[in-house]
C-alpha cells in the first residue's frame, strides 16, 4: 500500500491490476481523504479517472467549468490533460473521502501538479 500526503490530503492506493489487453498498462485504485477545508485545485490528469464519493462532499470542476457539487453515493469523471480548477472538500468541518480509478501507464503518474 502507498501512501502519500500533501495539504491535509491523503490518497491511498489500494490496488494495481494489469490491463492485459493493454500491454504496459494498469488500473489503479486509490482511497483519497481530504481534511475540511483541504483543497487540492491546479493539478491535472494524463489520463480519465472515474471516482466514487464514499463520505462528505467535494468540490470539482476543468478549466473554465462551473463546480459541481459531488455529495456521498455519487459518482463522478476526473477529465484528461485539463487543469482541475476547482478540486475541493466542500466542507470546512468534516472530512471527504473518494475513491478514485485510473488506468494508466505502467510506472506514470495519475496526477500531476503544478511546478
Amino acid at each position: 500500500m502507498h501512501v502519500t500526503a500533501n495539504q491535509a490530503i491523503t490518497r491511498t492506493l489500494l490496488q494495481v491490476s494489469p490491463v492485459e489487453s493493454i500491454p504496459g498498462w494498469e488500473t489503479r485504485l486509490y482511497r483519497v481523504e481530504y481534511e475540511p477545508g483541504a483543497d487540492g485545485s491546479g493539478h491535472h490528469h494524463p489520463v480519465v479517472g472515474v471516482g466514487y464519493v464514499l463520505s462528505g462532499s467535494i468540490l470539482s470542476a476543468f478549466s473554465d467549468e462551473e463546480p459541481v457539487l459531488y455529495r456521498q453515493g455519487e459518482s463522478f469523471m476526473d477529465a484528461a490533460h485539463e487543469v482541475h480548477t476547482v478540486c475541493r472538500n466542500a466542507s470546512a468541518t468534516e472530512p471527504m473521502s473518494l475513491l478514485l480509478a485510473y488506468t494508466v501507464k505502467r510506472d506514470e503518474p495519475v496526477t500531476v501538479n503544478p511546478e
